[in-house]
């Protein structure tokens, strides 16, 4: 007999993936936060504009890393400014 194949039938969701966020997650992350103010700092405060997996037209996705070394840039100059 031969090695046991594993057929994937279903297509892996990003939001499954705790690596990746959806925007309603990212939301979350920032307290409830608006769309509005997600794109706000992807445009003036330098925020990770997201990954879109299938496209232009596609939801984007944040990969929590890049929201994490965002958060920590932020801090430092936040913190320097003191």
């Amino acid at each position: 007999m031969g090695i046991a194949q594993h057929i994937v039938t279903h297509r892996v969701r990003t939001s499954d993936d705790p690596k990746f966020l959806t925007i309603g997650q990212v939301r979350h992350r920032y307290g409830g936060v608006s769309d509005m103010w997600i794109f706000r700092h992807i445009k003036d405060h330098g925020m990770p504009p997201g990954i879109r997996f299938g496209g232009p037209t596609s939801a984007r996705h944040w990969r929590v890393a890049d929201l994490e070394k965002w958060e920590n840039q932020r801090a430092k100059v936040n913190g320097s400014a003191s």
